[in-house]
């Protein structure tokens, strides 16, 4: 799919005013497109004993329907005071879940603007696990 039409997709999940207990839900939503070409929504969730992002969100969507291939990724943000739309790179910890997911994942296009991409390999640029020392 194109970069701005799942950025839309996302950004129409955004709820900023969704909060219980002074706990904010929903100021970030994203959209992961699996390998067969489903779309996958989550906006993230932030309790006081844990919060989930956005991505890992959808992704427990997507896992749920038994898929665990990523095709891209998308996950977008926006200011209340100025009304932008700001898209979102994945987290570490976003980054090396969609990594232990499934390893063909590091192939998946992580969108970082309309026009601009990477792939979570790019992201991930320390991904294969380390050699042992020599003797």
């Amino acid at each position: 799919m194109k970069n701005i039409d799942l950025i839309e997709q996302a950004a129409q999940l955004l709820r900023p005013h969704q909060t219980t207990a002074g706990r904010l839900f929903g100021d970030v939503g994203a959209v992961v497109v699996s390998g067969t070409g489903k779309v996958y929504a989550g906006v993230c969730v932030d309790t006081p004993s844990w919060g989930l992002c956005a991505e890992r969100s959808a992704l427990a969507a997507m896992i749920t329907q038994s898929e665990y291939r990523i095709k891209q990724v998308v996950a977008v943000w926006r200011n209340e005071q100025t009304g932008q739309l700001h898209v979102l790179p994945p987290c570490g910890v976003c980054r090396e879940f969609m990594r232990q997911i499934d390893d063909a994942n590091l192939d998946a296009e992580i969108i970082l603007d309309r026009d601009q991409t990477q792939t979570l390999r790019e992201l991930l640029p320390a991904h294969e696990w380390p050699k042992p020392l020599a003797p």
